[in-house]
């Protein structure tokens, strides 16, 4: 194999191709990085089995081949070098050379036959999507999903598309995001509705990888098992979760006895005040809702306590409840509008928390019960 490039497109590619390297696989091949000529262009290829990546750049091919490198050293030798041209070349007892104006260096590598495929997708399942919506929706949810493996299925979240509605939802026992939303362009999908159970650390990545892409496929491997992502100049491949998803619609309540209206920044701000204590007390922060205001207020034993308090537009009876300060203010995080909506019923019983701005999403979170 003997290719040249330039440092600058190699660099990029690395550090995107990088993040999906196996850290503690037993496999020693999956702490490397494929090299492929691919079509007049260098193919990267990393994965952990559980999410992998293709990576095309533009190369000068000489002589075509593949060959796996140690992604660490590889990637954080190329981060050191100046811009400019690079050429690699693989010599018959597995060396990789690397040459730049200033600098050669060899790399011992293991063959491309050993390295698990990483599949394309079946296109008889494939459709597209608009890109900005889905990496809008995505960060809406995501962080409402379960971030430990206690139970798998709530590491992901539920992927829904028919002709024309997108539907994302993500759960951890304690709170619920839900992001529906109309499509402007109507797809054209093999059946009704598709539905997946995607990884939420998979779509993260989607989300950070689409930056610079202007439009995405998706698409199921052959087997079923995993889905592809493909952008501009790569291809995401993930594994689909198995097992059955908790009915969320149960979690959702009919009605509320009490709503209230409160500015974005007011709650941000109070809800930042009372973390200072929050935090020293099981992140626990209460909303005592009244007549025309709403009060916060944390109480930590070790430290003190502390009250503030903002106006409101309360329609209802007034109550008192608490929440984890960090479920309102990751919601709070990914409002868009001036406005928040806060549902109640009842101090134990779950509350829904709205963006004025965008109907389509919903955030559930459940109470922490007082103490006396």
């Amino acid at each position: 194999m003997e290719i040249s490039l330039l440092q600058e497109n190699l660099n990029i590619a690395l550090s995107h191709v990088s993040r999906f390297i196996s850290a503690k696989s037993q496999l020693p091949i999956l702490g490397n990085i494929l090299l492929t000529t691919d079509n007049g262009r260098l193919k990267l290829s990393a994965t952990n089995l559980e999410v992998g990546i293709n990576y095309w750049l533009g190369a000068k091919i000489a002589k075509e081949g593949s060959v796996t490198v140690p992604a660490k050293e590889f990637a954080e030798f190329v981060s050191y070098l100046p811009p400019g041209r690079l050429d690699l070349s693989l010599d018959s007892n597995g060396l990789l050379t690397v040459s730049s104006a200033k600098a050669q260096s060899t790399f011992t590598t293991i063959p491309s036959a050993d390295y698990p495929q990483i599949p394309s997708f079946d296109p008889s399942t494939a459709f597209d999507l608009d890109l900005t919506l889905l990496t809008q929706s995505i960060s809406q949810i995501a962080f409402a999903a379960a971030a430990d493996d206690t139970r798998p299925v709530l590491t992901a979240i539920v992927f829904q598309v028919s002709r024309d509605n997108l539907s994302l939802v993500a759960t951890d026992g304690f709170r619920l995001s839900l992001k529906s939303v109309k499509l402007v362009n109507p797809i054209n999908l093999s059946s009704d509705q598709v539905s997946y159970l995607i990884p939420a650390k998979s779509l993260v990545e989607l989300t950070r990888l689409s930056k610079n892409a202007k439009k995405i496929k998706i698409g199921l491997t052959p087997d079923g098992h995993q889905l592809v992502f493909v952008l501009d100049d790569l291809e995401l491949v993930s594994r689909l979760i198995e097992g059955d998803y908790p009915n969320y619609q149960r979690i959702i309540p009919d009605g509320f006895s009490t709503k209230v209206f409160i500015s974005q920044s007011d709650l941000a701000q109070s809800i930042k005040i009372a973390s200072v204590f929050a935090r020293e007390s099981a992140n626990v922060v209460k909303f005592n809702v009244k007549k025309s205001s709403v009060e916060l207020s944390a109480n930590a034993p070790q430290m003190g306590q502390n009250q503030v308090s903002f106006d409101a537009r309360v329609e209802g009876e007034p109550l008192q409840i608490a929440f984890n300060y960090k479920f309102v203010s990751d919601f709070i995080s990914v409002c868009q509008g001036e406005e928040v909506v806060i549902e109640f019923n009842e101090s134990l019983t779950p509350a829904q928390f709205r963006d004025q701005s965008d109907p389509g999403f919903t955030h559930i979170i459940m109470p922490v019960r007082l103490q006396d």
